[in-house]
């Protein structure tokens, strides 16, 4: 390995010296070689001085490893946890906090003039819901059942599990649970359950109701029964232990269950059930931050007929029919949507109803329902598809909200409403996820008269 200072040949393994400008999407740091070409280097912060080692070399950029700071930026800071750079799960530890949502706020700036094209679109200073620690109610915790199960995170841009034992942006209780099973013995975990390959934990927030799904096989019924007892004992908010199969990404299929296959939330004054396999918030306090600024975005006087788009369990759903006359939500997930019916219902929301299908194929019979005054989008991270966009923009609707978990995919969703006749009036960034570089915002749009 060796340090070169003739940039134009630099090759794989070489070493380098930069200093990073600022940090991106992805959550790397960005610097710049002589020849004009950005380098990025993880676990570095703006105003590091740096030597790394090149790993990718492009004639437009490079990708390189740190080897070590030279000089520190004011705004490193020491990580707070020991698996930090290998585990994958944070990004910015070694960033101040102050630091991280200033970057995040440029970050989304960044794309929205470049992926979305759109310049001076008005972006407010982020929200911190909550502290930058204990703030998730929920985890995907992934398995290596070996002789002793390895429970953790994918270490970065690999498929190997790093075993952790706690994890402190969890919330107490889940690092409880997860203690529990990585000390379960006299039965171990693998021999209950062989092929353990994800465990997903889930607690209430505003109930401290607790949930344990597994994705395994398992020998006999009395295995997620003693489970449930085992984990119920140092938790008793404990509502049921839940065995999975299939794909954790896709439509995972319920098995069998001890006790309850859903826990409750509340947020604010609604009570909502949440499935096992449903989509929720990080938590119910992230949840009640982003149903408060949707509802200032819609500005509702009673009058109004709501599209609640990617509607998931009805967590805005609920809460927008209070305000309006009639509000339609459409929902993808067979449970979610069971989850929504179920909690309109329970919090008497009677002037609103659930479709369940993809938004796709919803959209063209809703057409013939409108005039809407108002679409809410909460799609998943990967943002909605071109055929949706046309869809919504062919509604007419005078006012739009978009809540968006992937600042990338918005910025493009953006850009393509903007030339259906859409002005992005504001965004709100919201930081769900401190330590990382992803970011939540609530993105309001009026149609151009």
């Amino acid at each position: 390995m060796r340090a070169v200072t003739d940039e134009k040949a630099l090759q794989v393994g070489h070493r380098v010296r930069v200093t990073i400008e600022r940090l991106v999407f992805q959550g790397d740091g960005l610097g710049r070689l002589a020849d004009g070409r950005v380098i990025f280097v993880p676990y570095a912060a703006p105003g590091d001085t740096v030597e790394v080692r090149a790993t990718e070399v492009r004639e437009d950029f490079v990708r390189a490893d740190l080897v070590r700071v030279l000089e520190a930026s004011p705004l490193r800071v020491e990580p707070a946890c020991r698996f930090y750079g290998t585990c994958g799960g944070c990004q910015w530890q070694h960033v101040g906090y102050g630091g991280q949502l200033h970057w995040k706020a440029e970050m989304l700036r960044e794309l929205l003039e470049r992926v979305g094209k759109l310049r001076e679109i008005p972006v407010a200073k982020p929200i911190a819901p909550a502290g930058p620690w204990e703030y998730r109610a929920r985890a995907q915790f992934k398995v290596f059942a070996g002789p002793r199960p390895v429970i953790g995170f994918h270490q970065r841009e690999t498929h190997r599990v790093v075993d952790i034992d706690r994890c402190p942006l969890l919330d107490a209780r889940v690092n409880t649970v997860l203690r529990m099973l990585r000390g379960m013995r006299h039965p171990a975990l693998p021999a209950l359950f062989p092929g353990l390959r994800e465990i997903w934990v889930a607690v209430g927030t505003g109930t401290g109701e607790a949930l344990v799904a597994l994705f395994a096989r398992m020998r006999d019924r009395s295995a997620i029964r003693l489970l449930f007892h085992r984990i119920h004992a140092e938790v008793p908010g404990l509502q049921g232990a839940v065995l999975l199969d299939g794909d954790p990404r896709q439509h995972p299929r319920f098995v069998d269950r001890h006790g309850h296959g859903a826990l409750m939330e509340q947020v604010g004054e609604f009570r909502f059930r949440v499935d096992g396999t449903a989509f929720f918030q990080v938590s119910g306090l992230a949840a009640g931050v982003l149903t408060q600024l949707v509802l200032e975005a819609a500005a509702l006087t009673g009058r109004e007929r709501v599209l609640d788009l990617y509607a998931g369990v009805g967590t805005f759903t609920a809460p927008l029919a209070r305000h309006a006359a009639a509000v339609v939500g459409v929902e993808a997930s067979v449970p979610g949507a069971a989850d929504a019916v179920y909690n309109l219902r329970a919090n008497g929301c009677s002037q609103a109803r659930m479709v369940q299908a993809q938004v796709e194929q919803a959209l063209p019979g809703l057409v013939s329902e409108g005039p809407w005054d108002l679409v809410l989008l909460d799609p998943p991270r990967q943002g909605c598809s071109r055929r949706v966009l046309d869809a919504v923009a062919a509604l007419a609707a005078p006012r739009l909200i978009y809540v968006s978990c992937d600042p990338s995919t918005l910025a493009r969703d953006l850009g393509l409403l903007a030339k259906s006749g859409y002005r992005c009036l504001g965004i709100q960034p919201v930081d769900l996820f401190p330590q990382t570089f992803h970011l939540e915002a609530v993105a309001t749009l009026q149609r151009a008269q």
